[in-house]
């Protein structure tokens, strides 16, 4: 496994909590473990809630929190309904850390910390993670999450297009897809893709297809990678290179594009691909924090205070 080290971004420090709450990490990897022992498949979950929350509006927890009666937020989009999981154990950890050192850690650190434990905690790579964020007062509209998501049918350009309009490079983008080494995607999601794409193998497609029927079933969930789903690998890029991509998005990485090259490397070395992607989950970590006066050390995650 890969360690980085890591300087300062921006007003994020690594060591932001050394001295007032020592036990953080200690406290965020044990509750992480304990959840995806429990069921595993609250790894991916941890790292998804984390790319959908650093997209939308930066990196500052407002997908964490619950609509109320005057406020519809992010949570509830299309985007992300029926998508996102875990928030329960978001919740386990901020009550476990509120404990030892009360309102003193945001939730979007604890958001961070969780998503780096899990892919560690999957076999994947580690890096450290620069905290000091705060968290949002207010979450972003249906609307913003819908804007900012990429969506499972987007071909590279448009890919491309989103990932730089967060700061983050073709690389980046490449080496970010390979979180769907691990985790699931519901029927409704890949339908498309295993039905009407020619670019699929088509063996791969009739396993697909006794999972999810040509109506209905929308949201059954099956894994994006069918050999080793709870292991953080680079499974995802070979799958690619034979046609073996469950969504349209992934698939579209490889097949004659501009990004070809990097899929293709990744496949052949793992320890390449572990490397760009801490590097691009820390690049992605520094989307737009909350700091300093801004914001809130929120005591729910689920709600302003």
């Amino acid at each position: 496994m890969l360690l980085l080290a890591c300087s300062v971004h921006g007003q994020l420090s690594s060591d932001f909590y050394q001295s007032t709450c020592p036990r953080l990490q200690r406290i965020v990897r044990s509750a992480t473990q304990q959840a995806i022992d429990k069921d595993p498949i609250m790894g991916a979950a941890m790292l998804r809630l984390f790319f959908h929350d650093c997209f939308v509006n930066g990196c500052d927890a407002s997908v964490l929190l619950d609509d109320t009666p005057t406020s519809v937020g992010e949570k509830g989009s299309p985007a992300n309904f029926n998508s996102l999981r875990g928030f329960e154990v978001i919740d386990d950890i901020k009550a476990q850390v509120e404990a030892a050192c009360p309102a003193t850690v945001s939730c979007a650190d604890i958001l961070a910390l969780a998503a780096r434990h899990s892919v560690s905690v999957l076999r994947g790579p580690r890096w450290q993670v620069p905290l000091g964020r705060r968290d949002a007062r207010t979450a972003a509209s249906p609307a913003e999450a819908i804007a900012n998501l990429p969506p499972a049918d987007m071909e590279v350009p448009g890919l491309i297009g989103i990932f730089a309009s967060k700061g983050l490079d073709a690389k980046d983008m490449v080496a970010l897809s390979g979180a769907h080494t691990i985790g699931q995607t519901r029927c409704g999601v890949y339908r498309a893709r295993i039905y009407n794409d020619k670019n699929v193998d088509p063996n791969f497609a009739a396993i697909r297809k006794n999972n999810c029927p040509p109506f209905g079933d929308d949201n059954k969930w099956t894994p994006l990678d069918l050999q080793t789903p709870t292991r953080f690998d680079n499974k995802y890029y070979r799958n690619l290179l034979g046609g073996r991509g469950i969504l349209h998005s992934d698939q579209a990485l490889y097949g004659g594009g501009q990004v070809d090259g990097l899929v293709k490397s990744y496949s052949a070395n793992n320890s390449a691909f572990f490397a760009d992607f801490a590097l691009a989950m820390t690049k992605m970590g520094n989307i737009s924090p909350l700091t300093g006066a801004n914001g809130e050390i929120r005591l729910n995650c689920r709600k302003a205070n």
